[in-house]
Order: structure tokens, then sequence, then C-alpha cells
């Protein structure tokens, strides 16, 4: 049996699968054919956690730095050798199917970047269930208002996410910057593995966390995230 029922011949291929399909197609590890999945999490986490203390260790890095109100609304800033005003930035958002994941290790970039004078921001953002996914693309927007303020004279901004972090980023596609009174030097984006349709997710086990999130719109059974707009938007813009 498929996933909502019925065979229409017309609809996406994922309302064809079984939800046993459907959840081992939405579950990366699953994949990993040389380590495993639970052995593949544990060894990516252990490389970043080295990885970023390896960063914060060269002392050009401010770390913690709160971007807004919240518990959890914190960056960290990797500043390379000469610091300018100009200074190009890369910000960077963890994946984790937005439940998992952490900017502590999260910094396996910024050596080679901080190298070429790139200065790197990672940032953190309330995961579920704390957090719902609209509260994490207004946590997004605040981080990239603040890095606009602070840097005012950037050379370039540019967005990077991963999986979860890649649909965070996108989502800066939509952002109305009018009403937060600046707009970002936005220079590009690097977009990894990211899932932007939200919809076939309700159908898995990984929506237990964001189920209070992830209410169909009446367009198109999408999210309130208006994933139908953003995918648009993304293919307009050659991304």
């Amino acid at each position: 049996m498929d996933v909502l029922g019925g065979n229409h011949r017309h609809e996406a291929p994922w309302k064809r699968m079984s939800k046993e399909e459907l959840d081992n197609q939405y579950s990366p590890s699953r994949w990993v054919i040389r380590l495993g999945a639970e052995e593949a999490m544990r060894t990516y986490s252990q490389i970043g956690s080295e990885v970023t203390k390896r960063a914060r260790a060269t002392g050009r890095s401010l770390l913690d730095v709160p971007y807004g109100e919240g518990e959890g609304e914190k960056l960290d800033i990797y500043l390379p050798e000469a610091v300018s005003e100009a200074m190009p930035f890369l910000v960077f958002f963890h994946g984790g199917y937005w439940q998992s994941g952490s900017k502590d290790t999260s910094a396996f970039m910024v050596s080679p970047l901080t190298a070429q004078g790139v200065a790197v921001v990672v940032v953190a953002y309330d995961i579920a269930p704390k957090g719902t996914l609209d509260q994490m693309v207004d946590q997004v927007t605040q981080s990239i208002v603040f890095v606009q303020k602070r840097y005012p004279g950037n050379q370039g901004i540019y967005l990077c996410g991963h999986s979860a972090g890649a649909q965070l980023a996108a989502m800066m596609l939509l952002a109305n910057w009018i009403k937060h009174g600046v707009t970002p030097n936005l220079k590009g984006f690097f977009l990894l593995s990211g899932v932007y349709d939200l919809e076939p997710i309700m159908h898995t086990s990984e929506n237990a966390p964001l189920l209070p999130t992830l209410r169909c719109a009446e367009e198109g059974g999408k999210p309130p995230l208006q994933s139908s707009t953003m995918w648009t938007t993304l293919k307009s813009s050659g991304i």
C-alpha cells in the first residue's frame, strides 16, 4: 500500500512508496556502506569535534557570541590572520534533520577558508523539539542580520548549509530584510544535500519531533514554510 492511499498517475513518486521504503529513502545514514549507520554517525561527530577543537585553538576565534536573546542563539566567529573591514564571510548552518547537530562540531571548513582570508561564522539554532521550523528560520535570519550589522564593510556574505541547514539557508531567499532594517550583502549560496520539499518527511519516523510544525498548508499540501515557493525561487536563481 502506498503512503497516502490510491495510485494516481501523476502523483509524486514518493506518494507511491510504503512507509518503510519512505523511511529508508529519508534516512541517509542507512546508505553508508563502508561503516554502517551508527558507526558513520559516530565517526562524523568525532571528526567534527576534533577539527572544531583545532580551529578554536588558533586563538583567532570569538565563541558563543549572542546574536539574539535566546539561550540557543549563539554563533562562533573564526577570523583570518589578516583581519580587515572588507573581509568576505562564509556563514554555515549545520544539518541534522532539524533535530540534531551542533555548531560545536561543525567548524571543519575553518582552516582552509581562513587561510585564504575568509572569515567563517558557524551558527547555532534551537533544534527540535525545543525549536520549531518557523523559529529556526527566524533565528537564521537574525544571525545574518547580526553579521551584517557587526561587519557592515564586509566584502560579501556567502551562506552555506548542509542537509537541514541547506534548507534553512535557502529560506533566506524569501526573507523580508526590510523589516529587519538592514539588507545583508549576500553574494552566494552553497547548499549541500538540502531537503527542500518537506511534505514527504511528514510521513516518516523523522517527523515525530517536528510534528507540531509540519502541518500541511492548504495549497498543494505544503507545510507553512512555503516550500513550493522556495523551490521555484531556487530554480529561478539557478541554484
